[in-house]
């Protein structure tokens, strides 16, 4: 992930606080004397399971806002009250957000639920939950909760690539290995541009902006839960439609081809978004859900600028697999055709 900023504000796993800082545990013990906590992992921040109080302690990065996070909270309060499993903030205190140190935190409560495997049956579930949160966000006021735009996020259009590459380039300009993936990107990048279907032509709406099986949980009975909004932004709707796929065609081992991809199960995926959701993707929609998906790999390696370690994340074996599979859906735009 990296920051959308121009200037190469990198952002270092240093930021997520652990379980044994100081102003973590002070927290911890005003917070929930004497209970356990488990670290639930994620990336944005430090989320801690309260085991007897049955609460999840969120310790955020310093770059998260407070204007942020209040949206944020109202969002997932406004989905929470609409019926969708979304663990709505709690107040402490008299406040939903508090300090840890120079930090925001907050509580929500623990919500049971297991990953689903990934499996044919878990990605079209998926899917129909996606379109069922793509339902609520779009009915919500967009004055009543209007967010801030993040620092970090999952989506760069082209002209977004472009300007980011100069300085990834000039950050592994020492390796020569890292360089040649970084030309290789530049190159698929201007293809993207010439098939790039602009977002102020395609419908927008606020997104989840991370949607996948480890974000998108399920209850025992087979009920949604909804995770990890720090990406949530206004987008093309048609984003977190190839968000999921990109993630599915790669696969959780990191081993996924194009190639190998069973691309006649695309189309009744997009159903089940399509009939959760309410709406029908628009044919530019259609168009685009194939570059929209080829954008997600090339994303990841155009902001090496902004991460501790450029080279190592140009070179990272998963991200390579990821750049093949962009490369080929570049290669057939077409693939996506028959998502109807």
């Amino acid at each position: 992930m990296a920051a959308v900023r121009e200037r190469p504000l990198r952002h270092a796993s240093s930021d997520r606080p652990a379980l044994g800082d100081p102003d973590v545990q002070r927290l911890l013990a005003d917070v929930a004397p004497g209970d356990t906590a488990t670290d639930l992992g994620g990336t944005m921040s430090l989320n801690l399971r309260l085991h007897a109080a049955r609460l999840v302690l969120r310790v955020h990065r310093p770059l998260l806002s407070r204007a942020r996070l209040v949206a944020l909270q109202r969002v997932r309060r406004r989905l929470s009250d609409m019926g969708l499993v979304v663990p709505a903030p709690l107040a402490w205190r008299g406040a939903t957000l508090f300090r840890c140190g120079a930090r925001w935190a907050e509580l929500e409560p623990y919500v049971e639920s297991s990953r689903p495997e990934p499996s044919p049956d878990a990605y079209a579930w998926l899917f129909g939950a996606m379109g069922r949160l793509h339902k609520a966000l779009a009915a919500l006021d967009p004055l009543d909760v209007a967010v801030p735009r993040p620092i970090i996020a999952t989506y760069g259009p082209p002209s977004t690539l472009l300007r980011w590459l100069p300085a990834a380039e000039a950050a592994v300009r020492h390796d020569s290995e890292a360089i040649a993936v970084l030309r290789r990107v530049r190159v698929l990048v201007g293809r993207l541009r010439a098939a790039w279907v602009p977002a102020n032509a395609l419908p927008v709406q606020l997104v989840h902006g991370d949607i996948r099986l480890g974000n998108v949980r399920r209850t025992a009975d087979g009920t949604p839960v909804y995770f990890d909004f720090g990406f949530l932004a206004n987008r093309p709707r048609i984003h977190d439609v190839a968000y999921a796929l990109s993630w599915m065609i790669l696969r959780p081992d990191s081993r996924g081809t194009a190639e190998g991809f069973p691309w006649q199960t695309v189309p009744a995926l997009v159903a089940g978004y399509e009939a959760a959701a309410g709406v029908e993707l628009t044919p530019l929609e259609r168009r685009a859900l194939g570059v929209y998906t080829a954008a997600v790999p090339l994303y990841l390696l155009s902001v090496a600028a902004f991460v501790p370690d450029p080279v190592a994340h140009v070179r990272n074996d998963a991200r390579l697999v990821f750049l093949r599979i962009g490369e080929w859906l570049l290669a057939y735009p077409d693939v996506m055709a028959g998502a109807h």
